[in-house]
Order: C-alpha cells, then structure tokens, then sequence
C-alpha cells in the first residue's frame, strides 16, 4: 500500500511541476500564447502525467475499497463496486501459498495489491487480489481457477470458509465478474474500443503537434475560409481544428460508455467514427495550410 501511495505523490508531483509553469498563460488571450513544439511537449508531458496519476489514483481507491464477503452461497470479492462471484460449492481447498505453482510462474508486481489474472500450465487461471506476495495469500482452488486473496483475520477467514462450505450452498451460483457501471468497465476493456480510441488520440495529437511546430511560422492572420470573401482571422484559430477533434472524442466516449450494455455494436460504430473524425480535421488542416 505505501508504494502506492509514494507512486501518487510522485506522479501527481510531476503533473504539477509541468503545469505550474503554465498557470500564467491562463491569464492571457490566446493569441498572445507561446505557441509552439516546446509547448506541445510540454502539453504531452502534462497529458502522460495526468493519466499516470488518475492510475494510480484508481489503484490507490482499489486498495482502500478492496474486501472479501461471503455467504452460503458465495465468496465475494469486492473493490470500486466490482464483484467477483466464486460459488461456495465450487471450490475444492484452500491453501497458504501456492506452493509448487509457485516456481513456475513469473514474479507479480502491482500497485496497491497485486491484480490480474494468469495463466497456469495446467489450464486454470490464477486470479489475483492480494496485497500480500502471492507465497503469502491465501488461495482458494475451484476446478477452474485460483484466487490469491489476502483478509486482514487469515484464520478466521479460512475457518468461516470452511464452515460455511461444509452447511452447502442454499441457491447455487455461477462464477462470474460483475463490473461496476460507475466507470464503465465493460466498455474500456472491448478490444475495439481500445484500438479506436488509441488510434484516434494518435492522429489528434499528430494533428495538434504538427500545427504548434509550424504556428511560429504562420502569418498573424490566415485565411481559413479559402472562398471568394477573403476574410482572415488570427493563426490561433487554426489549432480549433484539434480541439474541436477532441471534443467530439469526449462525446463519442460518454455516449459510448452510456449506451455500451445495450448497443455494444453502436458504442463501438461511435468510436470508429472518431478516428474517421479525426482524419477529416487532419485533412481540413493540410487543406487550409498547403
């Protein structure tokens, strides 16, 4: 847990340390910003920044929110209103350590608690919740699947296991994930979705990056109409094009992340068309300059 509390501070230290600088220009109107590539880099930095500590910020809660109920029924493992569902009747032991497993897997890392799951040679999957190495959690065996967990009271955990396992299940369950909609887990671990919106931020900030290098070079009004009026307006104007890209991307997202359960097809049709979008404001922008 302290690990992840210093990779916070630490995170969250550098995102100030780049935007600090920058608190000045807030005061100015935008054409009197200094525009160009170092202030890109430094936007990016402060863009990397800020998702790295929002990570952690989210395993750092994680941590905090992560508890193991049970019932007749079920074990229950719980963080961020997530639920992961282990059936009573399917589980076969429990042990202390993974024992001989333990050589053949890779060392794990995490922040907070160690998290993911695994692969093993033969053919279960290691589920991991566990603030504590995995030769020191506590492990529940199904026929499918293990679960590293880690509850404060280890021995009085494993006793009203056992006990509750031994009474048998009222109303047998299913192993399941029950994700929390809060922040829509479903929708950012699509594959599709992740491959749209990788791709878009991609040619948004190529986009954004090639118009702050050349803005130094353009003159102080452009022509941005390209039509028989020859009307200019300030250059800065210019860099509305990836803006106004990136606000249609937050759209796009909400409504996916809205709509996801429902039409998993059309939140991922919406995210195809932002990459669409942001090839058609890149191509605006090459039109309009060259």
């Amino acid at each position: 847990m302290g690990a992840a509390v210093a990779a916070l501070i630490v995170a969250a230290a550098g995102l100030l340390a780049v935007l600090l600088p920058l608190r000045g220009l807030f005061g100015l109107a935008l054409e009197a910003w200094p525009i160009d590539g170092a202030l890109f880099w430094r936007t990016v930095a402060g863009l990397a920044l800020g998702l790295l500590t929002a990570v952690v910020t989210y395993r750092v809660a994680a941590t905090f929110t992560l508890a193991y109920t049970m019932d007749r029924n079920g074990l229950y493992i719980n963080w961020l209103g997530n639920r992961v569902v282990v059936p009573i009747h399917t589980i076969t032991h429990i042990d202390r350590g993974l024992g001989a497993i333990q050589s053949s897997i890779r060392p794990a890392l995490g922040l907070g608690y160690l998290h993911g799951t695994m692969r093993l040679d033969d053919g279960r999957t290691l589920h991991r919740f566990s603030t504590l190495p995995l030769n020191r959690a506590l492990v529940v065996h199904t026929e499918t699947a293990l679960y590293a967990l880690a509850p404060k009271a280890a021995d009085a955990f494993l006793q009203e296991l056992e006990q509750r396992r031994r009474l048998g299940p009222i109303q047998p369950l299913q192993a399941s994930f029950v994700a929390g909609r809060i922040f829509g887990y479903t929708f950012w671990l699509d594959g599709m979705v992740q491959a749209t919106l990788l791709l878009a931020t991609l040619i948004n900030l190529m986009l954004l990056g090639w118009l702050m290098h050349a803005y130094p070079a353009l003159p102080q009004f452009i022509d941005l109409h390209r039509d028989a009026s020859g009307i200019l307006v300030p250059r800065h104007q210019i860099l509305f094009l990836p803006l106004a890209g990136l606000a249609m991307a937050l759209v796009n997202v909400a409504l996916g992340m809205a709509i996801y359960r429902q039409l998993p097809v059309g939140a991922r049709l919406l995210q195809s068309g932002t990459v669409l979008v942001q090839l058609l404001f890149g191509i605006a922008a090459l039109t309009l300059l060259w």
